[in-house]
């Protein structure tokens, strides 16, 4: 089986992801668990199975074909995959069957559901392009599929991995992770031109396997240029356009245009893959009048700082991405507020109820605090209103809470929605 980290490394349990998972383990149900490459999705499969394990299904009865190692070499197809489980499957009890990487398989989402149809088992696969999994899964398998969307580590789990490792815990262990990131094998690292160099491979692992492989005829450079662009900015209001006119500086602006087009497509291109994640506006008054531009997130902090700039921090967009990935682990449909004449951070919702969320890396001055809580004044919207910051003193106000990041980052705070 391909590691995903250190061998040496002791895994922590990703129990949220985990406890939605679990119940699904006997079900019909194809469980697929999607993300960047490297977020974990390997490990995951790994623990599903010592837990199956621990309940004593026998070994024999696991199947596990990782399809870029030797446990999957040459299942490539549909035909190549049931001739493999043929060889593996000896009667007829409960198999439970690990397919890595199952975007390898041509007409893949034929393959499985022929694995499901054909076979008693119950059916796991990972893959690394939405795509795949969120287009041709989703038409074949309507119904018959269960997707659950792997992240990199957050912050309280980067904590309990250190832990767990006995690796010595920084003085500013909250600016190192909002500076690199959670992906987990940025820990096998010692030095910061070591964390550079690996996440510029895991980008271009990423993009020649997830990207070039899907789109033959792209112009490799152009498409790196605008990459490194949009990772490094996210978090701020995506403009084609802009992007296009910053790029094309010296073109005419109808070449800009046509150029704009290329850029919304490589945007697209990195969602596909994981890179990035789009927040879509949140219209708190007036929808009508209002033409809110999309904004992305990406995957991991530490990715959008490499083609940032890892020298000259943008502290308050780190922790903004920080706060945007820990939302979507506990599980909230996040936006990003619209209005007229200004925005808030986050639209945090579940269960149809939300709360309003504006995050800053200190409310050291009164500009700054004019400008946090005053982005509420216009709201008429009741639902609990928040600031999130790194300051120790509680600055709530006029009905608005101050939350502390840190606590909030390490699971000690949580929100209310109504």
């Amino acid at each position: 089986m391909r590691k995903s980290y250190n061998e040496n490394m002791k895994i922590i349990a990703r129990e949220p992801y985990l406890a939605k998972i679990r119940p699904f383990y006997d079900s019909r149900y194809i469980k697929a668990l999607t993300g960047v490459r490297r977020c974990g999705k390997s490990e995951l499969l790994y623990q599903i199975i010592r837990e199956l394990k621990s309940r004593g299904i026998k070994e024999d009865h696991i199947i596990f074909l990782d399809l870029e190692a030797k446990s999957g070499e040459d299942i490539t197809t549909r035909k190549a995959l049931e001739k493999r489980i043929d060889s593996l499957v000896k009667d007829e009890e409960k198999y439970y069957i690990f397919i890595d990487e199952v975007q390898h398989i041509r007409k893949f989402e034929e393959a499985i559901a022929s694995v499901r149809a054909s076979y008693n088992c119950s059916l796991f696969v990972t893959g690394s392009n939405s795509k795949l999994l969120h287009g041709k899964l989703q038409d074949r398998l309507t119904g018959r599929a269960k997707e659950f969307e792997i992240l990199p580590f957050t912050y309280s789990e980067v904590l309990q991995f250190k832990e767990a490792n006995g690796i010595p815990l920084q003085e500013d262990e909250l600016e190192d992770y909002l500076r690199f990131g959670g992906m987990p094998q940025r820990f096998d690292e010692v030095d910061e031109d070591g964390i550079r160099t690996y996440f510029s491979d895991l980008f271009a692992s990423i993009v020649e396997k997830d990207v070039y492989g899907n789109h033959k005829k792209l112009n490799k450079f152009e498409f790196e240029n605008v990459a490194h662009y949009i990772l490094s900015t996210t978090g701020k209001p995506f403009s084609a356009l802009s992007i296009a006119k910053y790029l094309k500086e010296q073109k005419a602006k109808e070449e800009q245009r046509g150029f704009a087009n290329t850029v919304n497509d490589y945007a697209k291109y990195l969602e596909e893959s994981y890179l990035i994640r789009e927040c879509r506006p949140y219209y708190l008054k007036g929808k009508e009048s209002l033409n809110g531009a999309k904004k992305y997130y990406c995957v991991d902090v530490g990715l959008r700082n490499t083609f940032g700039n890892f020298v000259e921090l943008d502290d308050t967009f780190s922790l903004e991405e920080a706060v945007y990935q820990e939302l979507l682990y506990r599980g909230y449909h996040v936006q990003y507020g619209k209005m007229p004449n200004g925005e808030i951070d986050f639209v945090a919702s579940k269960n149809r109820k939300k709360c309003l969320i504006q995050v800053a890396y200190s409310i050291d001055t009164e500009k700054v605090y004019e400008r946090e809580y005053g982005a509420f004044d216009k709201i008429k919207d009741n639902s609990p209103k928040y600031v999130l910051s790194l300051d120790k003193k509680d600055t709530s106000h006029n009905g608005i809470t101050h939350l502390n990041a840190l606590d909030f980052l390490k699971g000690e705070a949580d929100l209310i929605l109504t």
